[in-house]
């Protein structure tokens, strides 16, 4: 087997990207290859590794660009080089594009090669800030996010675009036929952040709620414990009380039971794209999301839901209007979602996909070795 080391942003705590790597890891063919995931803290994504039988270690990467961590930057990348040279590995892989100087630092010790998976939109000074250009590849989750890195000069037959996964045998539409009397919810998911943009979203029921009644939104998730998220988190809570929106608007604060979650809506709104759109599709929900990362890619406009401007809260609104006031047509558009999904988005696909960039990377470098 090929040992092969992943770096993940969070052990504490489980975001898309945590998602993304565990259906990754957990779904390697195993007679090829051996996963060994580095987490930067302890908690529940390192302890779901745990429990799926991935050797999991954890080693504090502190933030590389950042002063304070010139002291402690240094050893952090020691001490990775080392375990990758400990487990013989052939190959790193990144699942946040901000460890890339960790990669590096392997990369130059070990002469292995790295791959860096892109999930936001960069600007032509993060990639150069990360050393885009020194990568052996780079997997990008959109045309969208592949774009920049093209123009900021990284060669195009370097980049990889796979999109996002989803297990469709989990996440599965919901089997319960919806009365008439039963509120038609929206909901939004993910970590109350400025990214994510639930202020946005309370503007955009605002709007619904003047013109539907029986319409409540749903905000799933929380706000880490940092200052600027718990800021954010008090500034979306007062928008709903100036907006007297508290009967309409419902914080189900942090959620483990996705596709429960993903059941009990009847519509997702997306503003910053992201695994949730697999997630709700594959659960035959319908999606309204904006032009951001690989949300025009997944979702199938007019089809499978609208992808609509994101500086256009009214456009939004009243997408929601039309769904909530013809919920037929809501229904087949969740259906069509349903099917794509199993088309697109299935972990087989994305996992065969990844597989056969490490069997490129890896026959190259034995080519360079003979």
């Amino acid at each position: 087997m090929i040992p092969i080391l992943y770096l993940s942003h969070c052990g504490s705590s489980i975001g898309g990207g945590e998602k993304q790597l565990y259906y990754l890891v957990t779904h390697l063919n195993k007679n090829l290859y051996q996963p060994i995931v580095v987490c930067p803290d302890d908690g529940i994504f390192a302890e779901q590794l745990r429990e799926a039988n991935i050797p999991t270690t954890i080693l504090n990467l502190p933030p590389w660009r950042k002063v304070v961590s010139r002291l402690t930057r240094r050893t952090a990348a020691a001490k990775l080089t080392d375990l990758a040279k400990k487990h013989n590995v052939r190959l790193v892989h990144t699942s946040d594009s901000w460890l890339n100087p960790y990669l590096l630092q392997v990369k130059n010790q070990l002469n292995v090669p790295v791959i860096s998976h892109v999930r936001n939109i960069l600007t032509p000074a993060q990639i150069a800030k990360y050393n885009f250009d020194q990568m052996s590849r780079i997997i990008a989750i959109s045309e969208q996010s592949k774009s920049p890195l093209v123009q900021a000069g990284v060669p195009s037959e370097k980049i990889d675009v796979v999109l996002n996964c989803v297990d469709i045998s989990v996440f599965q539409p919901d089997s319960k036929k919806k009365r008439e009397s039963d509120p038609f919810i929206v909901g939004i998911v993910g970590r109350i952040e400025p990214f994510k943009k639930q202020k946005t979203f309370v503007e955009i029921a605002s709007h619904v709620a003047q013109q539907c009644q029986n319409v409540r939104f749903h905000i799933i998730g929380a706000a880490l414990d940092t200052p600027e998220h718990r800021a954010y988190d008090k500034e979306v809570r007062q928008l709903v009380s100036e907006y007297k929106l508290e009967d309409v608007i419902y914080f189900t604060g942090h959620r483990d039971d996705m596709p429960r979650v993903m059941q009990e809506l009847d519509l997702l709104v997306t503003l910053s794209a992201g695994s949730v759109i697999a997630e709700a599709m594959a659960s035959g929900k319908t999606v309204i999301g904006t032009p951001i990362g690989s949300t025009s890619e997944m979702i199938v406009d007019g089809v499978t839901g609208y992808v609509v401007p994101l500086d256009s809260i009214e456009t939004i609104s009243d997408k929601i209007v039309q769904l909530v006031t013809d919920f037929d047509k809501c229904k087949q558009m969740g259906k069509a979602a349903r099917k794509h999904a199993e088309e697109a988005f299935s972990i087989e696909k994305h996992v065969q996909k990844i597989q056969n960039i490490y069997e490129k990377l890896i026959e190259t470098i034995n080519e360079n070795d003979v």
